[in-house]
């Protein structure tokens, strides 16, 4: 498995334990998947523009954590499959019909910026010690950021109530 896939798990797996999430509860992983090379025929050479979507995975929050991480790591994974050409198309004609918004109701939605190239950005004074933004724009949101000079280590920055950040904490040490 990727290391996206097998954080996104861990972390959708200790945010459902920290929040104490009744074990019938559904619980939500939501994440954006690059169609680039999923669009047949494929996407023009030098086609500029946006190619994303967002699929999930869905499960109860106590088949989640009474399950193994790789169970979770695999829900992301079969999310992750769905998205194929007919997929992408029929989420374009959804959103342009309905232009609805994915609901974030027990919902985790994790973005990744590992693979931005925020680290090696000179503005004449040198590469920058720490990048990211100030804020998660949700309570619901986690961003998986690149840190360090080699850009081996990942910081995730994790929007969840005060009250649940220290048992969070705790489940992330466990590691």
């Amino acid at each position: 498995c990727s290391t996206f896939e097998a954080l996104s798990g861990f972390v959708w797996r200790a945010r459902t334990e920290a929040l104490k999430m009744k074990p019938n509860q559904q619980t939500k992983l939501l994440f954006a998947v690059n169609g680039r090379s999923r669009f047949v025929p494929p996407l023009p050479e030098g086609y500029f523009g946006n190619a994303i979507l967002f699929t999930h995975s869905l499960c109860e929050a106590g088949e989640l954590l009474k399950n193994p991480l790789s169970f979770a790591v695999g829900l992301v994974q079969k999310a992750i499959d769905l998205v194929s050409d007919r997929y992408l198309r029929s989420a374009i004609d959804y959103f342009e019909t309905t232009r609805a918004r994915p609901s974030l109701t027990a919902t985790l939605l994790i973005t990744t910026w590992t693979r931005l190239s925020f680290q090696t950005t000179d503005f004449g004074w040198g590469q920058p010690l720490c990048s990211g933004p100030v804020t998660l724009p949700e309570k619901e949101v986690a961003l998986f950021l690149s840190h360090g000079g080699e850009r081996k280590n990942i910081n995730v920055l994790l929007g969840l109530r005060a009250s649940a950040m220290e048992e969070f904490e705790a489940l992330m040490r466990q590691l």
